[in-house]
C-alpha cells in the first residue's frame, strides 16, 4: 500500500507490474527468478526502490511469523470469509491448523 501510494498516477501502471513481478519472485521458490526481478527493479528504478519494497516485503513476512508464533487466531468473520481460500490451498491439511 505505501508504495503504490508513492506512485504517481501516470506511471502506476508500469511501477506496479513491476513491483508485483518483484515480490511473486522474491516470496517464490525460484532464486534466478529473484535476482532477475532485484536486478530489474534496480535496474528500471533504482536501488532506493528496491530497499522499500524489499522492506515492505520483510514485514509482512515479519508480521505473520509474529502472528504465527504467539498463537494469534483468525476472528469469526475472518474465518467464514477465508472459507474457500483456504480449501483451494489446502492449508486445513496442514498439521498446524486450526481455527
Amino acid at each position: 500500500m505505501m508504495l503504490r501510494a508513492s506512485i504517481p498516477a501516470d506511471e502506476s501502471d508500469s511501477r506496479r507490474a513491476m513491483l508485483e513481478e518483484f515480490v511473486a519472485a522474491v516470496v517464490g521458490d525460484d532464486p534466478d527468478a529473484a535476482d532477475a526481478a532485484r536486478a530489474m527493479l534496480v535496474d528500471q528504478l533504482g536501488p532506493e526502490w528496491l530497499v522499500d519494497a524489499a522492506a515492505v516485503v520483510a514485514n509482512f513476512e515479519m508480521m505473520t511469523r509474529l502472528a504465527d508464533g504467539t498463537g494469534a487466531r483468525l476472528r469469526p468473520v475472518q474465518i467464514e470469509g477465508s472459507v474457500a481460500l483456504r480449501e483451494q490451498l489446502g492449508v486445513n491439511a496442514f498439521p498446524s491448523a486450526r481455527v
